[in-house]
């Protein structure tokens, strides 16, 4: 019976008008069928009107809440590793462009692959958060490669500048084998199976 005065408080507050039918509407202590049918009507469907509006609001979750019950993202650690799958994949397609069919490069695309090479080094910066789930003993390691892999990025900035596509390749191929490693590192299965 507690959820009735909260009701009734509710309804008081949303329709005052309402409220009446709580007061003595005569001087005396005898109240007409009329009048007091009246305001058992308001009461009753402003009672309805309120605690509809009440639940309905507590059945929809708050759009702050909405990011990943939404289905069109993932928590945080899991989308840094996604981006780091991600952007290991385009590694290895730009890669394969520029080293097969560099003639058909031009000086825009060029540009392009040198804001890529942002990307990779951001995606570093992604390893780094996948590196604080890491045991102890493989951290030290996985920081020795994150390093390798920016420096790798910012020396590839170099062939791209230069629109040499063996240079990149070279270097496309080093950040491929440490993205690797990274991956290595985070494998929990022992070698022996």
């Amino acid at each position: 019976m507690k959820v009735l005065p909260s009701l009734i408080t509710l309804t008081s507050l949303t329709r005052p008008d309402v409220t009446s039918a709580f007061n003595n509407p005569c001087s005396t202590r005898v109240l007409t069928t009329c009048s007091a049918t009246a305001n058992r009507r308001d009461f009753i469907s402003t009672a309805i009107a309120t605690s509809v509006a009440v639940g309905g609001s507590s059945f929809f979750p708050a759009v702050s809440l909405a990011d990943v019950s939404d289905g069109n993202s993932l928590p945080q650690g899991a989308a840094q590793f996604s981006r780091v799958i991600k952007v290991r994949a385009q590694l290895k397609s730009v890669a394969k462009r520029v080293t097969e069919q560099s003639s058909e490069i031009d000086k825009k695309e060029w540009d392009k692959i040198d804001d890529f090479l942002r990307t990779v080094y951001s995606a570093g910066e992604d390893m780094k958060v996948i590196t604080k789930t890491m045991d102890q003993s493989k951290q030290a390691k996985a920081e020795e490669v994150i390093k390798l892999l920016q420096k790798l990025a910012q020396a590839a900035q170099g062939p791209v500048s230069k629109q040499d596509a063996q240079g990149f390749g070279t270097i496309a191929a080093k950040a491929d084998g440490l993205f690797e490693d990274f991956l290595d590192l985070l494998r929990d299965v022992p070698d022996e199976l």
